[in-house]
């Protein structure tokens, strides 16, 4: 064999060039600034409403549902507060 790991002209060298490169690790970045804390502070209220919303009650009357926020499939309405909802609408 000669010098630089080739053969004799028209041989096939023993192991060929490898075509792909070492796998480079990711690391993740921590993300700091006021977008990032703006982002936290919806999220945190959005949420809290998610979570607290089904418990505030508003009272409607006789045999309709007290829960301010509810969508109701069976009836086909959706009451929001002080607002009744039907498909018509």
């Amino acid at each position: 064999m000669k010098a630089g790991g080739r053969g004799a002209p028209g041989q096939k060298p023993e192991h060929p060039p490898s075509l792909y490169e070492k796998r480079n690790q990711i690391y993740p970045k921590l993300a700091h600034g006021k977008f990032r804390s703006f982002k936290w502070l919806v999220m945190a209220v959005t949420l809290g409403i998610y979570y607290l919303v089904p418990w505030i009650r508003w009272p409607r009357g006789e045999g309709i549902p007290d829960q301010a926020v509810l969508a109701d499939f069976e009836g086909e309405k959706f009451y929001f507060f002080f607002l009744e909802i039907w498909p018509q609408e």
